[in-house]
């Protein structure tokens, strides 16, 4: 899980804006962050290089099975 603004739990599985998993999305700001790009959602792994596509892929298919153990 992670804090919202006002310091409150969420969930990493939540949506976030256009419906898209918070876990993807903050995956996907890592990989836009080492671009040089930078926005309000900070990037995960902190401090660690971005996953690749096919490792965001493959959160991306267990997420949709259910994040089975």
């Amino acid at each position: 899980g992670s804090l919202d603004d006002p310091g409150r739990r969420r969930s990493l599985f939540m949506k976030a804006k256009g419906g898209t998993p918070l876990l993807r999305s903050v995956l996907l700001a890592r990989q836009r962050e080492q671009a040089g790009e930078h926005d309000a959602t900070r990037g995960m792994p902190l401090g660690l290089p971005a996953l690749t596509a096919e490792q965001i892929q493959l959160v991306d298919s267990w997420i949709a099975q259910g994040r089975p153990r």
